[in-house]
């Protein structure tokens, strides 16, 4: 873990070390990568964004594991030469305290968590010691990632199975080198990641300027980093929310938001912390007077005294307390006294312990102040505490100052009198005391250095040995972490053997202390024997039976070393992470001896055995020439042998002792700045201040100095019409120390802004509020620039006064002529704003990736046996094999499949949901439409910030899918329809551009600035009854003051108004609602069930495909600009939609065929169900088939089906003519009840839900959803054990909760109350009040006809069927007529699916609606339900036969294959044999070549095999 806060401290004092990458085409190459595999485990086995109670399947962590490493390595970073994964093994001694503080924290932690939730901790091996329940049902103990568990090694093994996967199957993989060093590999993952560096930077074949890339979280690997002495070294991190919980209110519901893009990832390069640190230490100095590199070593070392993993911090030395600024401070004041080229340390040595000695002994003098400021800052921050408690309505968590008084006194009193006894003891025995202490002289004046010895450690001032044996230990420590970090481990078994630290001013006589340590490497511990050493009893279940009697059993020997509790010493601390665990050390000599003769390797299993070894270092190739077969490392959860594996496999030398050290120099030949990587020194820089300017990087303003960087002062400028004629046009070079290209397109200053227009410039001389408003934008760019704007990188510059400001649009990246193969740079349209003097006009290290090339040789662009997918033609979207080139066309076997039947279009018309207004929905429910307001939004109520409401709209104007949506503008959609190409935004931003800058707000302003309006699912309208039938009396309150905007929740709901509060919070955390992710306004998505429709329609035509043989090879002879090859998008190129998609936006429900989506299968095929806003340029595709770098979208889908992928990376196969498709086949109005058929036909069968009982409708109210109703008020269900069997059967997904969303049924013909997309109709409530309207005087009328008071009461029933149907109400069926439709177009979307044609429903009577308001039978009918059985999220794939489309070369006639029974055809429908001829026609390829001549019917290629239920069709290509 490292240096507490560090990483925070060290972005917030040097903020230019950071880059969060927004594009892969930001990102500098990279040789070497390495991953701290631990990081990447515990993130994917238990995310810490699930509940305690959701446990991920073990198929769901592997493929997790796997998928994020794919994610890493493929999309990310792509190594050229190597990777290195690195799993911790058997750790060094010195190690092992940690380790065993953190998993017993880790295990009351979980032990806490599971008695509220009443679950057992789940054994990792599938036993239980004391009960026979099910192994597999309770909390994941993270604990099992130790070395020498079984989910460790299968999880290794899993890994180790992935690598030569990727190596046979991805050709970015293949000319890499993998090398895997496992748990049974002793070291920590980040030090044998290190041995691999020292040992490569020691052949005589290294390079200079070689790029490396960590992953890791860690604060440690910034260390390691630095030590390495490589100057392009940089690190891949997460981004981090360092909020705290500050901005997260706990007593509100937990909000989780939709992602509409790709996570960004962040960069912290270490080539700036380099130059960084030499303006820290050698500011102005001349260079022949230091060595940078000797610098940082000490640097390196001065963090070890703040504290790190295998030592505490010195009790003065704490981040917050200003260490580092004391620490640096003193160095360079003494360092100027050593002389020339001495320093601290000196490759991986403390050069003179001497001048150690005196450098601590300035940090020491300040322990007295140190400590007083503390006590007067803590007294501060207690005070603070019990205000912010009482505000929020919380119990007190802090003692009050009379309390605190009473403990400090106590203590000063059990002190006073222990020294009162010693010193009698002193002048009776002549007692000597340690060096350093002295006597208080009054009992009132507080001794801090004698205080801390006696209360944290026991020592009087007269236990010399003990005081003496505390301050050689740390001695010890600082040298073996300073050999650690250099050249591996100098001593296997030594550790530090207290839970504090000396204090500095104590490290004295250090020459002499340094002449008594001596180290021995010794052995490491077999994995078993470290398990024992760490782990906690809690966690017996991962060690062997035989062990666990040592951990558990009261007549154990080292029964003493497995306390069940312990104490916890916050130590001044606030975060329950940062106390100190007292636990007592292990006995390594007495652990071995006891599992010695209690545990003898004969009582193992073989396979307990294996695992107690030491293991080797692997090193994968990829190799052609291999075509062994690699077993599957877990047959349970689907991972198929690997036949042919084309990789082999060799083992490395393993030193677990290195005589090695990292040398504190450059290797000769190393270039700095070097492409692709940044510097400080590109820019003229004029002084260096450190001081505190509140530098917001994280969100929120820093406590630290920050090191604050003026840039040269720019000269008087001329005007923007003097300068434009030069600038604009021009490439120059921003983002600033990254260095980014872009092109000028504006010049502008306080008076006018030029552009060029058709070749000639134009001037726009500004009014005087566009004069105001250019010097307010300059003057917050130039606080921003040294403020920081919240995000990491930004900020510790002062630019000046900024006369001239460039308009620029940044390098997109290279754009491929799909032609003849040519590159040429392709720039953005989103315009950055950049001052003049942040701008460089040459880069001083050019990146050869952004160099323009000439046309290439076909041969070149599409080598013999590569794979490509084609992107034009009657082929469009098949893949296929590249066998010869032959002029300028390629030869390639294509995989012809037939072509795609729009079921996606169909589904995502069929499923809409119907929105009424709040205006009505508040009538429905007779309720003040500000009162519905504030349910469904925020409704809050103090003491403790209570939000009450719903959350299911937001002021940013996000909505909850099913629920809320803002009501759509007819004119915007009409614009978008009219929309030629979706312009997705640029993908490659920086600093300057609007996005990353809130210095021009006001298009954000506006846009919240306009009246928004708000419309609601009849699902909605019953979560808000089911809300206020649970809690009447809350509604009762709130609706006398609608107006509040806070209510007083003891005043409004009486005395125990706060107790009400909380369990009303607890039934809106139990409603479904509360998990799903808000979407932003922009988001336009399908409806979960049209989702779950699509996912098994997928199933259905995949199932299809394979069991009819229809995809067929075909050789062919294609022209260039029809060929996308794989592989053939590098990270700096721009590939765009309008080359393959016909300029077409994304439509919901569109098909389309993966290019070059990042972790998407080559050519693998889905359908699009979310389309989110075009300047994130994002779409979420549902693949037709799991894959690796799947996901759930968020609980939308299955596990593994699901992407967020760009829109632009993807080839759109559906016919030209889709829509018309469905305009034929599926009647209008048919609405979702068609789909809800059809899912019913081609689902597995499911027994229907019981009668509710009268007990449950007290059930119904408290939950908000009817058990029997899953269409009804929603509850979210709790979390199911998962079956020990059948591991495959159902995917466990991370938002396993949400995986039975469900939504308000849709009309099943033409709507009457409630408006869909686009359609301009009164509003629902006026429509019903007027239908029941009609309906009473048709039944009262006296003086109509009997034939029109029949026509009139037939048209109401079937007015209120249609809106039964709506709302998701049980109804019978409609009119013949309306039957008919129904059935007609759930007739034609099966057919597209190959799917056999139910008959027709019966009809049943309809009663007549009740004689009450409009509100009253509307409010009744919506709290039903249905009894509509819930939708599975994945189900296995039916057997029924799709479409089988054979193409047929010109002369050629078909088999003639035994015609099927058909159906009869429907009222309404055309019969099969008149709809298949016009459907197929509207399903022929689009192509630039003529259209097929012919298509001819038919039924089934053979008489034996079984009819299909829907006809084949043959396809003949024309000439």
């Amino acid at each position: 873990m490292g240096v507490p806060k560090f990483y925070r401290w060290l972005s917030e004092r040097y903020p230019k070390i950071n880059q969060v990458i927004t594009n892969e085409a930001l990102l500098p190459e990279f040789d070497h990568l390495y991953l701290d595999m631990n990081g990447i485990i515990h993130g994917c086995t238990h995310p810490s964004h699930l509940d305690v109670s959701d446990v991920l399947s073990e198929r769901d962590m592997v493929l997790g594991i796997m998928h994020y490493l794919d994610r890493i390595v493929t999309q990310i970073v792509k190594p050229k030469v190597s990777v290195f994964m690195a799993i911790d093994g058997v750790a060094p001694r010195a190690k092992m305290n940690q380790q065993r503080s953190r998993r017993f924290r880790s295990a009351k932690d979980l032990a806490e968590a599971t008695k509220a939730n009443n679950k057992k901790i789940r054994p990792l091996d599938g036993t239980d010691l004391e009960s026979s329940t099910d192994p597999y049902s309770g909390a994941f103990d993270s604990n099992c990632i130790t070395p020498g568990t079984e989910f460790l090694l299968r999880i290794s093994s899993a890994i180790r199975y992935f690598i030569r996967k990727k190596l046979k199957e991805d050709p970015l993989w293949r000319n890499l080198s993998v090398i895997f060093s496992g748990p049974e590999v002793p070291g920590e993952g980040e030090h044998k990641i290190m041995q691999h560096i020292r040992d490569m930077r020691n052949q005589p074949e290294y390079r200079p300027n070689t790029r490396h890339c960590m992953y890791g979280q860690d604060a440690d690997l910034i260390m390691l980093g630095l030590v390495s002495h490589e100057p392009h070294f940089t690190l891949l991190r997460e981004i981090i929310d360092f909020s705290g919980g500050f901005s997260r209110n706990e007593n509100a519901l937990k909000e989780v938001k939709k992602f509409t893009k790709q996570s960004d990832f962040q960069l912290l390069h270490l080539s700036i912390l380099r130059e960084y640190l030499e303006l820290e230490f050698a500011y102005k100095m001349d260079p022949k007077t230091y060595d940078l590199e000797r610098m940082i070593d000490d640097f390196v070392f001065m963090t070890f005294l703040v504290g790190n993993d295998f030592l505490p911090h010195m009790p003065t030395l704490d981040i917050g307390d200003g260490a580092f600024t004391l620490l640096f401070d003193t160095y360079k004041e003494q360092r100027a006294s050593w002389g020339n080229g001495q320093y601290l340390t000196n490759a991986g040595e403390i050069s003179d312990a001497a001048r150690l000695e005196a450098f601590l002994e300035v940090i020491g003098a300040a322990e007295s102040d140190i400590f007083e400021e503390r006590e007067r800052n803590e007294v501060k921050m207690l005070k603070k505490q019990r205000q912010w408690d009482k505000r929020d309505g919380k119990p007190n968590r802090t003692p009050t100052d009379l309390e605190l008084n009473a403990q400090e006194e106590s203590k000063q009193y059990d002190y006073m009198t222990m020294v009162q006894k010693m010193m009698a003891d002193i002048s009776i025995h002549g007692t000597e005391t340690v060096e350093g202490w002295t006597p208080p002289t009054n009992s009132s004046d507080k001794d801090h250095k004698g205080r801390y010895y006696f209360e944290k450690l026991g020592l009087k001032p007269t236990d010399i040995e003990g005081h003496l044996a505390l301050r050689q230990s740390y001695i010890e420590g600082l040298i073996w972490c300073l050999a650690y970090y250099y050249r591996g481990c100098i001593s296997w078994g030594w550790f530090y053997p207290y839970h504090y630290g000396p204090m500095i001013s104590d490290l004295t006589n250090l020459p002499e202390v340094f002449k008594k340590i001596q180290f021995e490497v010794g052995q490491p511990l077999l994995p078993f024997q470290q398990l024992m050493g760490c782990l906690p009893p809690a966690s017996s279940a991962l060690v062997p039976k035989v062990y666990r009697k040592l951990m558990c059993s009261p007549d154990s020997p080292i029964k003493q070393f497995y306390p069940e509790d312990f104490v916890v010493d916050m130590n001044g601390k606030r975060n329950p992470w940062e106390g100190v665990n007292l636990l007592p050390f292990i006995d390594s000599k007495l652990l071995i001896d006891a599992i010695e003769k209690h545990c003898p390797d004969s009582a193992l299993t073989a396979d307990e055995r294996h695992r107690n070894r030491i293991g080797k270092v692997y090193c994968y190739t990829y190799d052609a020439a291999v075509n062994d077969t690699v077993p599957s490392c877990n047959r349970d959860i689907g991972l198929p042998n690997i036949v042919k594996c084309n990789s082999r496999v060799d083992v490395l030398e393993n030193h677990s002792v290195s005589n090695i050290s990292f040398k504190p120099e450059l290797i000769p030949g190393t270039k700095i700045p070097y492409p692709g990587f940044p510097s400080l020194n590109v820019l003229p820089i004029e002084s260096v201040e450190l001081r505190p300017v509140g530098l917001n990087c994280f969100g929120f303003p820093s406590k630290y100095p920050n090191m604050i960087l003026t840039m040269h002062t720019m000269p008087q400028m001329p005007a923007a019409t003097q300068l434009a004629e030069n600038l604009i046009g021009r490439n120059i070079f921003v983002n600033w120390p990254m260095m980014h290209e872009a092109k000028v397109v504006a010049v502008s200053d306080a008076n006018c802004e030029v552009r060029k227009f058709k070749g000639k410039l134009k001037t726009h001389n500004f009014s005087p509020p566009e004069v105001e408003r250019w010097n307010s934008v300059a003057e917050t760019t130039k606080d921003q620039y040294v403020a920081g704007a919240g995000y990491p990188g930004s900020g510790g510059i002062v630019i000046g006064d900024v006369q001239i400001r460039l308009k620029v649009v940044p390098l997109q990246g290279m754009k491929t002529s799909p032609v003849d193969g040519s590159s040429k740079k392709l720039f953005g349209s989103e315009e950055a704003d950049i001052p003049l003097q942040m701008a460089l006009f040459a880069s001083p290290a050019p990146d050869p990736r952004f160099i323009e090339r000439g046309p290439m040789e076909l041969k070149d662009r599409f080598p013999p046996k590569c794979r490509v997918v084609l992107t034009k033609g009657k082929y469009r979207g098949c893949t296929g094999t590249v066998l010869s080139i032959d002029g300028d066309k390629a030869g390639v076997k294509v995989q012809v499949i037939p072509p795609e039947p729009p079921f996606g279009l169909a589904i995502a018309r069929s499923v809409q949901e119907s929105y009424i207004s709040a205006g009505d929905a508040a009538k429905v429910l007779k309720m003040d439409p500000r009162i519905f307001g504030k349910v469904t939004g925020s409704l809050f109520f103090n003491p403790g910030k209570y939000d009450l409401g719903l959350n299911l709209k937001y002021k940013d104007r996000r909505c909850v899918l099913g629920y809320t949506r803002i009501a759509p503008d007819p004119e915007k959609k009409s614009k978008k329809k009219a929309a030629t190409a979706w312009a997705a935004g640029d993908t490659v931003l920086v600093v300057g551009s609007k996005r990353m800058s809130t210095a021009e707000s006001s298009d954000s302003d506006e846009n919240q600035n306009q009246r928004v309006i708000w419309e609601y699912t009849p699902k909605a309208v019953r979560l808000v009854a089911a809300y206020k039938n649970a809690f009447p009396r809350l509604f009762a309150a709130i609706s006398k003051a609608p107006d509040e905007k806070f209510y007083d929740s003891k005043r409004v709901l009486g005395p125990k108004g706060e107790d009400l509060c909380a369990q009303v919070l607890e039934w809106l955390k139990s409603a479904e609602t509360a998990t799903i992710p808000r979407l932003p306004s922009t988001t336009e998505a399908m409806p979960i069930p049209a989702v779950h429709a699509v996912q098994r329609a997928a199933d259905v035509r995949t199932a299809n495909l394979e069991k009819d043989g229809a995809v067929k090879e075909s050789n062919v002879k294609v022209p260039a600009s029809a060929l996308y090859r794989e592989g053939s998008t590098a990270a700096t190129d721009v590939l765009l939609a309008s080359e393959h998609s016909v300029s077409a936006p994304p439509e919901l429900g569109e098909r389309v065929a993966n290019l070059c989506a990042n972790g998407v299968p080559f050519g693998a095929r889905g359908t699009v169900v979310a389309i989110h806003d075009p300047k994130e340029g994002c779409v979420e595709v549902v693949m037709d088939e799991e894959f690796i770098g799947g996901s759930t979208l968020q609980g939308t889908c299955a596990n593994f089906r699901g992407k967020l992928c760009v829109w632009n990376h993807l080839l759109k196969i559906s016919a030209a003519d889709s829509q018309g498709i469905i305009d034929s086949v599926m009647p209008s109005g048919s609405g979702k009840a068609v789909v809800d058929k059809l899912m019913k036909d081609i689902q597995v069968a499911e027994p229907p839900p019981d009668t509710k009982a009268p007990k449950e409708q007290k059930a119904i109210l408290k939950s908000g959803r009817d058990p029997t109703d899953p269409w009804g008020s929603p509850k979210r269900p709790a979390s199911n054990p998962r079956a020990a069997s059948n591991p495959r059967a159902e995917s466990s997904s991370r938002g396993g909760r949400q995986g039975a969303w469900h939504q308000a049924q849709g009309p099943p013909e033409k709507i009457v109350g409630f408006t869909k997309y686009g359609r301009k109709v009164k509003n629902g409530y006026d429509a019903w009040k007027k239908l029941i309207k009609d309906g009473n005087k048709s039944s009262g009328s006296k003086t109509n006809s009997p034939a029109k008071s029949t026509a009139k009461s037939q048209n109401s029933k079937a007015s209120e069927a249609q809106l039964k149907s709506i709302l998701g109400v049980n109804t019978p069926a409609l009119q013949p007529q309306a039957a008919a439709e129904t059935a007609a177009a759930a007739a034609g979307l099966k057919a597209m699916l190959g799917v056999g044609v139910s008959a027709a429903p019966q009809n049943t009577n309809v009663s007549n609606p009740p004689s009450e308001s409009a509100a009253d039978v509307l409010m009744q009918m919506m709290m039903q339900g249905s009894n509509i059985p819930v939708l599975p999220v994945m189900e296995q794939p039916m057997s029924h036969a799709a479409f089988n489309f054979t193409y047929l070369k010109e002369g050629e006639e078909p088999a003639q294959p035994q015609q099927p029974q058909m159906p009869p055809a429907q009222p309404g429908m055309p019969s099969y044999a008149q709809m298949m001829p016009m459907f197929s026609n509207h399903m022929e390829f689009q192509s630039s070549a003529p259209a097929a001549k012919e298509i001819k019917v038919r039924s089934s290629a053979s008489t034996k095999k079984k009819a299909p239920l829907a006809p084949s069709v043959v396809m003949k290509a024309k000439k």
